[in-house]
């Protein structure tokens, strides 16, 4: 009887035994599981933070790039625009009013197209295109400043301050205008022709270069062309207008004879 209890006590540490190793096993292989678990999860996180923090900064240099591009886009619009105004001013003022003011002082202070205002007229017209002119000029030197690449001033720019630089002289020269009776006043006029006539011819020259610049240049072109004929053919209408009344003169003479 005691053996059979003996044995029975035996077996039942032996199956406690058991049993305790079994859940020992099982509980090391679930720390095992939730150690592999924890470390997926933080490689995992990682990968996905990594992959934040590298679409973050592609999208920082695309809106970057973008901005950029947007900047560069409204500079060369508003560069085209400074060209644009500079080209229209200088053509009107250097390129028509000039010319015009030459063919009021040439052609208005004698028949058949005599005009006591024409002095008026010619000063008004000359200051007008001045300050038109210079003011193109301003915006030239501005778009040759703004342009970082260009070092050196183009032959565009350098006639186009010689222009400026004499026409001031033509303007300031009106206000030392000698007296009629100064024997001076004749060495005058010829220095005041003289430099006028080459400054229309300097000047039709610079504004056709400086259309050759532009990209649609034709266009500009051709419109500056009609304008340079209609005022050449008036100022050659108007020259041989004197020859015409000689011509009708003479021909009239010898029919009455």
């Amino acid at each position: 009887m005691t053996s059979i209890i003996g044995a029975t006590i035996l077996c039942m540490i032996f199956l406690l035994d058991l049993t305790n190793a079994n859940s020992n096993s099982s509980s090391r292989k679930e720390d095992l599981y939730v150690a592999n678990m924890r470390r997926k999860a933080i490689i995992v996180q990682e990968e996905l933070q990594s992959h934040h923090r590298h679409h973050k900064s592609h999208n920082t240099g695309v809106t970057t790039d973008f901005k950029s591009w947007n900047f560069r886009r409204a500079h060369e619009r508003h560069h085209r625009r400074l060209r644009v105004v500079h080209g229209v001013v200088n053509i009107f003022g250097w390129g028509i009013l000039l010319p015009i003011g030459v063919i009021i002082a040439r052609y208005y202070k004698r028949p058949p197209l005599k005009c006591d205002e024409w002095y008026p007229l010619h000063v008004r017209s000359k200051v007008a295109g001045f300050i038109l002119g210079s003011v193109g000029w301003g915006i030239g030197i501005s778009i040759r400043n703004s342009a970082k690449e260009h070092t050196m001033m183009s032959t565009h720019g350098i006639l186009g301050t010689i222009i400026f630089t004499f026409t001031t002289i033509q303007v300031l020269a009106i206000c030392l205008l000698p007296d009629e009776e100064n024997v001076y006043r004749k060495y005058w006029v010829i220095y005041h022709n003289c430099f006028g006539y080459a400054l229309i011819i300097l000047t039709i020259v610079n504004i056709f270069q400086g259309i050759e610049k532009e990209a649609p240049s034709n266009r500009w072109k051709w419109s500056y062309a009609v304008l340079v004929g209609v005022m050449g053919l008036t100022a050659l209408f108007l020259e041989l207008i004197p020859c015409f009344t000689l011509i009708k003169y003479k021909l009239s003479s010898n029919g009455i004879e």
